[in-house]
C-alpha cells in the first residue's frame, strides 16, 4: 500500500449541488413536520404586518446540543424565514434590543469563564476544560415588551425557544418546562393589544403552555427545525404550504398528567418504571385524562374525510383500504391513522394503539386517494411474562380509523375463536427489585353493526439460541485464521482520539483502528448524528500527514491560554501546500420533528441524501439514528428521538436506515439499546421494569428499525435491571442475536464499557469498545494472556468488523 493516508471532503469552501439540494430538501422536511396546533381563522396570513417578539425570533434554535449538533454553513432565523417570504416584520426596534442584551449577557459569561481558568497552563488543558464545562450559558428568555415596543401591526408573533443537549434532563422550572413569568407577561400583554396572536414554540420537546393556550389565537409547532426552519415556518403561515405535521407526543394540560411525574426519581440512580406499558397516549386514555393536544393531533389550512373501505385478513395479515378526500377549499396532505383494541381480559392493556399509519399526496380541493394500512398481528400480541410468550386473547378487536388518537373511530372488528400465541421467546432481562407495574381497566366501546372478520390460527414464530459465527467473505476469512490474538484485540476496540489515523476527516466522533493498515484491513471513520453529520466546517492536512487549522483555531477552543496564544502558534494553522479539507454540512429537523411529517417516503430521502454526504466526507458510519422512547416530557435528549410510541419510532428510524444504506459503502448505527430515556446520572442510573414494558414499549421500535439491516447498533450508558447494556448477555445475544436474527455489529457508548470488565463486554455480546484507547487494549491482552478472553470470542468482534469495514466505501482498493 503506497498511501499514507486519505482525506475527503471539498477542496474549495464553494457551495456543492449537493449541499444545496440537501437544503431544499431540509425544508421540505421541516415543512412536513410542523404542527399547526391551534388556529381560529388567523392562519395564513394574507399580506398582515407582523409584530415579531420572543427569543426564537432571531436566536432561533435549529437543532439540539451534544452529538446531535451539526455546524452548516449557516441556518435561517424566523425573522428572516419570515421576511423571505414577503411577510413584513415591523419590531425591529424591539429584536435590535434583544440582539444587544443577548451579546452582552453572553460577553459577561465569556468574562466568567476566563477570570475562572486564569490560572490554567498547558499542561493541564484537559482540567481547563472541564472547568469551562462547569459553566453555561443561560439560554435568554426574551426581552420586556413594554408599551413603546406595541407598534401598529395587523398580528402579533411571540416565538419561545428552549434548548436542551446531551448529558442533562431539562427542569420543571420557569423558562424551561414552564414558561417564565416574564413570557407570561409578554403573552398576555400581546393579547390585550392586539386582536390576532399567533405563538410559535421553537422547541424539541414539549413545554407547558396550557396557562396561555386561551389567550392566543394560532399556535404553531416548529419544533427544531434545521437549517432551513425559519423559511419553512415563513412558507407555512403565508400560505404557500398547507401544514401536514402530527404529533408524535401527547401534550399534557399539566406535567402531573404524566405518569413520570408522580414516579419520577429525579437524581435517584434506581429508575423505577412504575407505569409498565402505560406510557404517553396509552396512560393518557387508560386513566380518562383529556390532553391538550393528543397523539397523532395536528391541523391543516384544508379539511378531509377519511372513510373506510374494506378489509383483508390473509393469515396473520390485515390490509385495511381507506379513502381520504380532500372536502375543504385549500391543496393538503392528510395523515390516515389505525388503531387496534385489544380485548385485555387476559392481561390489563392500554385502550387502543397505533398499528399503521399513512400519508396521502398532496390532494387538491375535491380529490381523494386510496390508501392501504397494513399490520402483521403476529407482531402485536401482548407479552406474557409468565408464559415467556406474546399471545393474542380470544374475543374481539376493534380497528379504529381517523386523524389522531382521540377522534379515531372503530370500523371494523377482528374476532377470534381463541387464543393465539404468536411467538415463543426466552425470559430475558428479569426484574431484580421487587414492585409491580401499574394496571389499569379500559372501557371498550360498543362494536355493534361493524364488519366482523374472523382469524384463523397461525403458527408461532420460536427461536434457535446458538449463537454461531456470522457469515463471512473468504477474505475475511483469511483474516480471522491468520490474525494473531493481540491483532484480534486491534479489532474488538476503537482506534482512539489522538493516534495517527489513516482517513482523516476533521471533527469525527470515532475510528477503528489503523495498526492494521500493513495487514491489509483499513480503517472506517464515524460521524456522530442525529440531525446531520457533525464535524468541523474546515480544516488541513500536512503532507507528512498533520492535521491543521483554516484561519483560527475552532470557536470551541478559544479560551484561556489557548485564546491568548493561539493565533502565535503557526504551526496549527494551514499553509498553501497543505491539503484544504471543507466540511458544510447540512443541519435536518431534529428527530421529533422528522417524525412528526409521519412520511416514511420523505424519511427514505433524508437518509439517502445524509448517506451522499457521508460518502463524499468520508464517513462510513452514521451514529444515529436514535430512538429512545419518549418516556419522560423532560428527558434532555428527547429532541433525538422520535415519539413516544415504539411504533412510529421504529418505522422513522427504519425508513432513514434504508435511505442511508441505499446509498451503498455506508451505514447507520442504530441507538441507544436500550432504555436510554434520562440523562443525569446516565452511566449510573438503573432501569427498573418489567419485562413486558421492556418488550412492548422499550425494544419494539428497535425490533422495527433492525428489519432495515442496519450496519451497526450501539449499547446505551445505563443498567437494565442491574445489568449494564454493553454487559447485557440477555440484551445482545438471547433477544438480539437469537431472537431478532441481528446480523450487524455492535458496539458500546463512548466509554460506556468502562463500569465492567472488557473481556466480559466482548464475551455478552458489544463487539467493538468505544472510542478505543491504550488503557483499553492494554486491559485486554491481560485478559487474554491469563485465559480470561479466548480467541473464539476474539473471532466474533473481529468477524463483524472486518465484515463492515470491507463493505465501507472507504475500503474500496484494498
Amino acid at each position: 500500500m503506497k498511501e499514507k493516508f486519505r482525506v475527503y471532503g471539498e477542496r474549495t469552501p464553494k457551495a456543492t449541488e449537493r449541499e444545496l439540494f440537501n437544503r431544499k430538501l431540509s425544508k421540505i422536511a421541516a415543512e412536513e413536520g410542523i404542527v399547526l396546533l391551534k388556529n381560529e381563522g388567523v392562519l395564513p396570513l394574507q399580506g398582515e404586518t407582523v409584530a415579531l417578539f420572543g427569543n426564537g425570533a432571531r436566536l432561533t434554535v435549529k437543532g439540539g446540543s451534544g452529538s446531535g449538533d451539526v455546524h452548516e454553513r449557516y441556518s435561517v432565523n424566523v425573522e428572516d424565514g419570515l421576511k423571505n417570504n414577503g411577510i413584513s416584520v415591523v419590531t425591529s426596534p424591539w429584536l435590535e434590543r434583544f440582539s444587544a442584551e443577548y451579546e452582552h449577557d453572553k460577553k459577561d459569561y465569556v468574562d466568567r469563564v476566563e477570570k475562572a481558568i486564569k490560572g490554567y497552563k498547558v499542561w493541564n488543558v484537559m482540567a481547563m476544560f472541564q472547568k469551562i464545562g462547569e459553566f453555561k450559558l443561560a439560554y435568554p428568555t426574551g426581552d420586556k415588551i413594554t408599551k413603546d415596543d406595541l407598534v401598529k401591526a395587523d398580528v402579533a408573533m411571540y416565538v419561545i425557544a428552549r434548548q436542551a443537549g446531551e448529558g442533562d434532563d431539562r427542569k420543571l422550572e420557569k423558562g424551561d418546562y414552564l414558561l417564565s413569568d416574564l413570557e407570561k407577561k409578554n403573552i398576555d400583554l400581546l393579547a390585550r393589544t392586539y386582536r390576532k396572536v399567533i405563538l410559535v414554540i421553537n422547541a424539541g420537546s414539549i413545554i407547558d403552555i396550557a396557562p396561555i393556550e386561551h389567550e392566543v389565537q394560532a399556535i404553531v409547532y416548529l419544533g427544531q427545525p434545521g437549517e432551513e426552519g425559519g423559511n419553512a415556518l415563513g412558507e407555512i403561515v403565508s400560505g404557500k404550504v398547507s401544514p401536514s405535521g402530527k404529533l408524535t407526543d401527547t401534550w399534557g394540560m399539566t406535567y402531573a398528567d404524566y405518569p413520570t411525574a408522580a414516579f419520577r426519581q429525579d437524581e435517584k440512580l434506581e429508575e423505577y418504571y412504575y407505569e409498565g406499558i402505560y406510557v404517553g397516549y396509552r396512560y393518557f386514555e387508560a386513566k380518562g385524562h383529556r390532553p391538550l393536544y393528543p397523539f397523532g393531533y395536528g391541523l391543516s389550512y384544508t379539511t378531509f374525510n377519511t372513510a373506510y373501505q374494506s378489509l383483508e385478513v390473509d393469515g396473520s395479515s390485515v390490509r385495511l383500504r381507506a379513502k381520504v378526500t380532500n372536502v375543504g377549499a385549500k391543496a393538503g396532505k392528510e395523515v390516515a391513522e389505525l388503531y387496534l383494541a385489544r380485548p385485555n381480559r387476559k392481561l390489563p392493556g392500554e385502550k387502543k394503539f397505533l398499528v399503521a399509519y399513512k400519508k396521502t399526496k398532496v390532494l387538491q380541493p375535491g380529490e381523494e386517494e386510496e390508501v392501504t394500512l397494513v399490520f402483521d398481528l403476529a407482531k402485536v400480541g401482548a407479552y406474557d411474562e409468565k408464559e415467556s410468550r406474546f399471545f393474542l386473547e380470544e374475543g374481539s378487536y376493534g380497528l379504529y380509523l381517523g386523524g389522531d388518537v382521540l377522534e379515531a373511530k372503530p370500523v371494523a372488528v377482528l374476532l377470534l375463536k381463541e387464543d393465539i400465541v404468536t411467538e415463543i421467546v426466552s425470559k430475558s432481562c428479569p426484574k431484580k427489585r421487587d414492585f409491580v407495574d401499574l394496571a389499569l381497566s379500559t372501557a371498550k366501546d360498543d362494536y355493534e353493526g361493524l364488519p366482523v372478520f374472523e382469524v384463523e390460527k397461525f403458527q408461532p414464530i420460536t427461536h434457535s439460541y446458538d449463537y454461531p459465527l456470522p457469515q463471512v467473505s473468504p477474505k475475511v476469512q483469511h483474516y480471522l485464521d491468520t490474525l494473531s490474538n493481540k491483532e484480534l484485540a486491534r479489532l474488538a476496540m476503537g482506534g482512539g482520539f489522538f493516534s495517527k489515523h489513516f482517513i482523516r476527516v476533521p471533527g469525527a466522533a470515532g475510528n477503528t483502528t489503523s495498526r492494521l493498515l500493513q495487514k491489509g484491513i483499513p480503517p472506517i471513520i464515524m460521524s456522530d448524528g442525529p440531525a446531520g453529520i457533525n464535524l468541523l466546517q474546515n480544516g488541513a492536512v500536512t503532507r507528512s500527514g498533520m492535521t491543521r487549522y483554516i484561519g483560527s483555531l475552532p470557536e470551541q477552543w478559544q479560551w484561556g491560554w489557548l485564546k491568548k496564544w493561539g493565533p502565535k502558534l503557526k504551526f496549527l494553522y494551514a499553509k498553501d501546500k497543505d491539503i484544504k479539507i471543507y466540511q458544510y454540512c447540512t443541519a435536518w429537523p431534529n428527530a421529533t420533528l422528522l417524525a412528526m411529517s409521519w412520511n416514511d417516503d420523505l424519511l427514505f430521502e433524508v437518509g439517502k441524501a445524509v448517506g451522499t454526504e457521508m460518502r463524499a466526507m468520508g464517513v462510513t458510519l452514521w451514529l444515529a439514528p436514535a430512538l429512545n422512547i419518549h418516556r419522560d416530557p423532560l428527558c434532555g435528549r428527547n429532541f433525538e428521538y422520535y415519539s413516544e410510541d415504539p411504533l412510529i419510532s421504529g418505522h422513522m428510524a427504519r425508513s432513514i436506515t434504508m435511505g442511508v444504506q441505499s446509498v451503498g459503502g455506508v451505514g447507520v448505527t442504530i441507538k441507544h439499546f436500550a432504555c436510554n430515556n434520562r440523562e443525569n446520572n446516565r452511566t449510573e442510573v438503573n432501569s427498573n421494569l418489567s419485562e413486558r414494558a421492556l418488550r412492548e414499549i422499550y425494544l419494539r421500535g428497535f425490533r422495527i428499525a433492525l428489519e432495515a439491516r442496519p450496519w451497526a447498533l450501539m449499547s446505551s450508558y445505563n443498567r437494565i435491571n442491574g445489568v449494564y447494556a454493553a454487559d447485557n448477555r440477555d440484551l445482545l445475544v438471547k433477544i438480539l442475536r437469537n431472537e431478532w436474527g441481528y446480523e450487524g455489529l455492535v458496539m458500546s457508548d463512548w466509554d460506556g464499557a468502562d463500569h465492567s470488565k472488557y473481556e466480559s463486554v466482548l464475551r455478552n455480546g458489544n463487539n467493538m469498545i468505544m472510542p478505543g484507547r491504550k488503557e483499553v487494549y492494554q486491559k485486554l491482552l491481560a485478559a487474554i494472556k491469563d485465559g480470561r478472553l479466548d480467541r473464539k470470542t476474539l473471532l466474533y468482534s473481529a468477524a463483524y468488523a472486518l465484515n463492515l469495514i470491507f463493505a465501507a466505501a472507504t475500503s474500496q482498493g484494498f
